[in-house]
């Protein structure tokens, strides 16, 4: 069975010490047949300021090169677009203002992903705090809105804070069924894709994200398109919890995972 992985990060994100080169090599080997850099793209004004604008262009062209290198190997160009739903307009009028080369492969796929609420919580980091109700839900409300404007293929590490919490919290979401259901639904109704991110298993969390319960929910609502990611930034975890992350999906009862590029939906038997 070949394998997928459809969230990595490499040399351009700031947070990953991926070499692209190296990662590839062991993709072949361990039987992948996908993959996708997915690099960060923030566009926060605060994260401008801080980080500069990353150097999508570069990106493209470099991957483009390793991609020659792999010929068995499918390398799907794409990037992590922080927090869609605030920066949409600024975020399309940067790509579509990029001129790639002639003989360029062009931006394939976009993940749309949150991880500064509004109110300042950044919730891809380990928390210092104990989260209230209402900052679960204010995360739950912004990933709908997300959604609701789309914009992206793929909605990112749904239930990310779960990964930064310590032993002595304990999530109960059972308030934010409603609105959970609701991302669902309008997923369904856009063919957003659902990303089954492992880096969970990293954690106290010790599950995907979205877990176990959250992804029964998905299927009961109708939902098919899912697709598995490492979200890797460092080369150890890549490929770590891949199958573990499949027999999570099985018992559940999916069959099959997506993968997308320039606009179609393939899939692979699970």
């Amino acid at each position: 069975m070949s394998k997928i992985d459809t969230h990595i990060h490499g040399n351009y994100s700031l947070d990953s010490d991926n070499d692209y080169f190296k990662l590839c090599r062991k993709a072949v080997d361990e039987g992948y047949s996908v993959i996708a850099f997915t690099e960060h793209y923030d566009l926060l004004d605060s994260e401008l300021v801080h980080w500069g604008l990353p150097p999508l262009q570069k990106y493209i062209t470099s991957l483009n090169t390793v991609r020659k290198s792999f010929p068995e190997l499918t390398i799907v160009t794409g990037i992590e677009l922080g927090e869609p739903h605030r920066v949409m307009d600024f975020a399309s009028r940067l790509l579509n203002s990029i001129q790639f080369e002639k003989d360029n492969i062009s931006l394939q796929y976009i993940i749309g992903s949150l991880h500064v609420t509004r109110s300042g919580l950044n919730v891809s980091l380990p928390l210092n705090k104990i989260l209230t109700e209402n900052d679960i839900r204010e995360y739950y409300e912004e990933n709908l809105e997300m959604v609701q404007l789309g914009g992206f293929d793929t909605l990112g590490h749904l239930g990310i804070f779960k990964r930064g919490l310590n032993n002595e919290q304990y999530i109960d979401e059972s308030h934010i069924y409603p609105i959970i259901d609701e991302i669902f639904r309008e997923m369904i109704k856009k063919d957003i894709c659902l990303e089954v991110n492992n880096s969970g298993f990293k954690s106290n969390h010790n599950d995907t994200i979205p877990d176990f319960k959250t992804l029964k929910r998905y299927m009961n609502a109708g939902g098919e398109l899912i697709t598995v990611s490492s979200d890797s930034h460092d080369f150890k975890h890549f490929n770590r919890f891949y199958n573990k992350t499949l027999d999570n999906l099985r018992e559940i009862g999916f069959r099959d995972i997506y993968w997308k590029i320039d606009g179609t939906y393939s899939k692979i038997n699970i």
